[in-house]
């Protein structure tokens, strides 16, 4: 007897999309989705505003030494050409092997979002910093209380700027 699935109430898009969206990717080179969706931790969010890999093309039948073909805004060329050794030492060390050999570059619009940059904190009230001196007080290790201390003070400086 053949068993049915039911599924309960509504289910996530996301679902959905991932099985959708794998057809689209393969067909680019991107067997996975991850060198797309963490672009900007790969080349830091400088280069990222101003490019987008657009395909990965594989030399035979490995999935090594590969050409990863990268969409550049106007201007931005000079700057890969110059970091081209770094972002592929980047690339190859977030696959763990050395996947890609080489980036084309196709100087392009760019149609993607820009990555916000990092906002400046927030000073904390005295209130906070010092629950923060409290709480850590008893903290005999120094360098783990100087972390400890670095992130409350993220963490409230960030539900600050939530508040305001």
């Amino acid at each position: 007897m053949r068993k049915v699935r039911k599924t309960a109430g509504p289910r996530a898009i996301g679902s959905f999309v991932g099985k959708s969206a794998r057809a689209a990717l393969v067909k680019r080179g991107f067997a996975q989705a991850d060198i797309l969706s963490n672009w900007a931790t790969i080349v830091g969010p400088s280069l990222a505003n101003h490019s987008s890999p657009e395909k990965l093309n594989y030399s035979g039948k490995t999935n090594k030494d590969a050409t990863l073909r990268v969409r550049v805004a106007s201007g931005w060329a000079p700057e890969f050409t110059h970091f081209e050794p770094l972002i592929l030492e980047r690339i190859n060390s977030f696959f763990g092997y050395r996947a890609v050999l080489k980036l084309k570059l196709i100087q392009a619009p760019i149609l993607r979002t820009i990555v916000p940059k990092k906002l400046p904190p927030i000073p904390l009230t005295e209130k906070q910093q010092q629950w923060i001196t409290d709480t850590t007080s008893n903290v005999a290790d120094s360098e783990l209380k100087e972390r400890l201390e670095a992130l409350a003070v993220s963490m409230l400086g960030s539900r600050n700027r939530d508040q305001s």
